[in-house]
């Protein structure tokens, strides 16, 4: 395997892979219109990543930075290759890209009486196998409860806040609604 990354915003020649692979991994209610990720995308604390093997599509990654912190928003392997270490390899390149960050993302969490909870089980193992921690807190936004897994030291909730308002802007924020609360299961958390 020979993985690399290319800004979506430099080389758009599979964007409508990208956007097909988009659509089909994340629920309707989970994804942002295209054209506002492209638009955010322009930023300097945004990188919307393509992921190919030599010159074959793999799948790609939204990654929003501020600080010492990166958030990622969106991972999704092409449905042909899953299974064959990709992910963990796109994992492997966003840590070497920011080697000092903290880096975050958020799962479904874990409900047995929920439809795909096989899933989930499956989905947070993978994280955990890659070097990511559950934490006790919760990401809740206007469609869905998440478990904020993270790789690294400690954060606070206010940086994810920031992060997330930098992004979105003030406006989208209030749209979002997010909101950070603390999970009854794990007592142990990876948040001060």
């Amino acid at each position: 395997m020979n993985l690399r990354v290319e800004s979506l915003l430099d080389n758009r020649k599979d964007i409508k892979k990208v956007k097909e692979l988009y659509e089909g991994s994340f629920p309707q209610n989970e994804r942002m219109p295209m054209n506002l990720l492209l638009w955010k995308a322009k930023k300097n604390f945004v990188d919307f990543l393509v992921i190919y093997d030599k010159e074959e599509f793999v799948g790609f990654t939204y990654l929003i930075t501020r600080e010492d912190l990166t958030y990622v928003l969106y991972i999704a392997i092409d449905s042909t290759v899953r299974s064959k270490g990709y992910g963990s390899l796109a994992l492997a390149q966003i840590n070497e890209k920011f080697p000092n960050n903290r880096i975050i993302l958020n799962i479904e969490v874990v409900d047995e009486t929920a439809d795909n909870y096989e899933q989930r089980i499956t989905r947070r193992k993978f994280y955990t196998r890659n070097g990511y921690e559950g934490s006790s807190f919760q990401y809740r936004d206007r469609w869905g409860l998440y478990e904020i897994m993270i790789r690294g030291d400690k954060m606070n909730t206010e940086e994810f806040y920031a992060l997330l308002k930098k992004f979105a802007g003030s406006l989208l924020f209030s749209i979002f609604k997010p909101h950070i609360t603390a999970s009854v299961k794990n007592p142990n958390s990876s948040f001060k």
